[in-house]
């Protein structure tokens, strides 16, 4: 059978709350027994006072213990003489004096059954040189004893042996009425208690619950379920962090779709167009001449270059893009993009300004390989999007620990609104920015890609020159 976390908890609660019901009965019941026994003791202390109040005077009239010695009976009268006034003590004076009592009945022999024979069974009397009078001997007990004082000197004590334990029939009667109802306060707060664990549990499990169908509707591909995350506790964050999960999975659901859309829109058109001038060729329209067969090789070079990019692209998402990383020139690789794309700056009469502010000394620990590719790649996309006749700026200087290289061009800009996005696979720019110029909207993601391989960081803003800027931060070693 399966216990379901609610009924887990519930009896978790129930079984805390039940050790801490019995832990308290049996030390209340302990602390009041033992409370209730040193109460008895304070008030049988103030009840041998009256007592040896009154021996003091039976001294002063008979100038000796012999009297009680021979009649222990009357020092029974004395101690009940000492019980406080009331119908019960008139009924224990009057069995007293009609019944004659032996000594040795007064120290261990039968009483009538509503006398508290225990408090006479430990009082005990002693003469001045503590010969024992009446009781028994204290012995090596040593309980502490009152003086009784005739003249000035000490003609007796008088003593009563603690109570080790209660009893009296009133006594015991009374403590057992307090355990039954501490009892029954018990029985009835674990009732109580349970009571109100059932819906606590509940409710202390009721986010939990939320959580699991929750995340078994994500499972299913729901990536839109959110949870409302009201308390601020640890299940609250809890809601807030598979919210979050929720969120990422549905963008990451929605760009997986939007990748595969435009990957299918980006081969399907050099497809198309491959496929219609072979077809071309076949049924004769075009002449296989050198110019149709140059517009082929053409195509499908593009063809290759995107398939390329993605194959890079895919290699950087899943790491398995190879870095071999030693102490290079920080601008050598930048110095070879350069060289490789002065045709094409030729080509488009464009002028390109290089500024370096670094050490000759200053070094990066990189592999240089994928920073030409990535200087490659910027350079050709601000070669390809600046108007003919226009300017790129290569700015190379050192902050801190990390080497700054900024690549700005000159018109046309980019929108506000589009920046943020440049990174982003497959995203391109409409009208200027557009597949006519030959991007497959991969190379930018790439950069982002080998520049988070080296540990640095890169941006796009708008150029003060009119077009893009393009901020790559490095760190140096060290």
């Amino acid at each position: 059978m399966k216990i379901t976390l609610h009924y887990k908890l519930f009896g978790a609660i129930l079984t805390a709350i039940l050790a801490v019901v019995i832990y308290m009965s049996l030390l209340m019941q302990w602390s009041f027994d033992r409370g209730f026994l040193n109460y008895v003791n304070i008030v049988e202390q103030e009840q041998l006072k009256k007592i040896a109040s009154d021996l003091e005077s039976r001294y002063r009239e008979k100038k000796s213990w012999v009297e009680l010695a021979v009649n222990p009976e009357e020092m029974a009268l004395l101690i009940i003489a000492s019980y406080p006034e009331g119908r019960q003590k008139e009924r224990f004076l009057e069995k007293i004096r009609h019944k004659k009592m032996e000594s040795h009945s007064i120290h261990s022999g039968p009483l009538p059954s509503d006398i508290p024979s225990h408090f006479f069974h430990r009082v005990f009397l002693l003469d001045e040189s503590r010969n024992t009078v009446f009781g028994y001997d204290p012995g090596n007990a040593h309980p502490d004893t009152i003086d009784i004082m005739y003249q000035n000197r000490v003609v007796g004590y008088l003593g009563v042996h603690p109570a080790k334990n209660l009893s009296d029939i009133h006594q015991l009667v009374f403590i057992k009425q307090q355990k039954v109802a501490l009892t029954l306060v018990a029985i009835g707060g674990f009732l109580v208690a349970a009571g109100l664990s059932l819906p606590i549990a509940y409710l202390l499990t009721q986010p939990i619950r939320r959580l699991a169908v929750a995340t078994r509707d994500l499972a299913s591909g729901r990536y839109h379920t959110r949870i409302s995350a009201t308390s601020g506790d640890e299940l609250g964050q809890l809601s807030q962090d598979f919210n979050g999960l929720a969120e990422i999975l549905e963008k990451n659901q929605q760009a997986r779709s939007q990748w595969v859309a435009d990957i299918s829109h980006e081969l399907r058109t050099p497809l198309s167009i491959l496929r219609g001038q072979i077809e071309a060729l076949q049924d004769g329209v075009y002449p296989p001449t050198a110019e149709t067969f140059r517009s082929l090789h053409g195509e499908v070079l593009h063809l290759g270059m995107l398939v390329d990019d993605l194959y890079q692209l895919s290699l950087s998402d899943v790491g398995a893009m190879s870095y071999h990383r030693a102490n290079v020139q920080p601008c050598y690789a930048l110095q070879q993009a350069i060289e490789m794309l002065q045709p094409e700056l030729e080509k488009k009469r464009q002028l390109l300004e290089t500024t370096l502010s670094i050490d000759k000394e200053v070094f990066l620990f990189a592999d240089n390989e994928r920073l030409k590719q990535l200087f490659t790649n910027l350079l050709a996309n601000s070669i390809r999007y600046t108007d003919e006749g226009g300017r790129i700026e290569v700015n190379v200087t050192k902050e801190e620990n990390k080497l700054i290289y900024t690549i700005l061009d000159s018109a046309p800009g980019v929108p506000d609104e589009h920046i943020p996005h440049l990174f982003d696979r497959l995203y391109r720019v409409d009208a200027s920015r557009s597949r006519d110029l030959g991007g497959a909207g991969l190379g930018l993601s790439i950069c982002y890609n080998i520049v988070k391989g080296h540990n640095g960081t890169i941006e796009a803003r708008q150029s003060p020159i009119g077009g893009l800027l393009i901020r790559v931060c490095l760190p140096l070693q060290e």
